[in-house]
């Protein structure tokens, strides 16, 4: 009978592991080239939200996100010399680079980029 169990296990463990070198206060740190399943998630439920209580979710999400990507140790190393929106603009930037929208080396971030926020929120003007 377990001949036929479908083995995602085995998908995962056999799944090429990629890498996004980011540098942040002069020191270079490896996340993930992938999202993890939990930072969407977490997004859609927080669409759900309204007012006061959207916005304190959204905060808490943004920091469950980057815990997600870098890690509560490395997270922890640099997260006490950024504000909460450099914080939310590292996010940004790090889900563009997964997603294929590769900022050129060296290059300053646009007026409209350091507007942006995460998705599934709108951009402050």
């Amino acid at each position: 009978m377990q001949e036929n169990i479908l083995d995602f296990d085995l998908f995962l463990r056999e799944k090429e592991k990629k890498t996004i070198p980011v540098r942040i206060l002069g020191e270079i740190y490896e996340i993930e080239a992938a999202i993890p399943a939990l930072v969407p998630l977490k997004m859609a439920r927080a669409e759900r939200l309204r007012g006061q209580e959207r916005n304190t979710e959204y905060t808490r999400l943004v920091f469950e996100a980057a815990d997600a990507l870098f890690g509560e140790a490395q997270l922890d190393r640099f997260a006490g010399r950024l504000t909460a929106e450099d914080l939310v603009q590292l996010m940004q930037l790090c889900f563009e680079r997964i997603n294929g929208k590769e900022q050129a080396e060296g290059e300053e971030l646009s007026d409209e980029q350091s507007r942006t926020s995460l998705p599934g929120r709108t951009g402050k003007k």
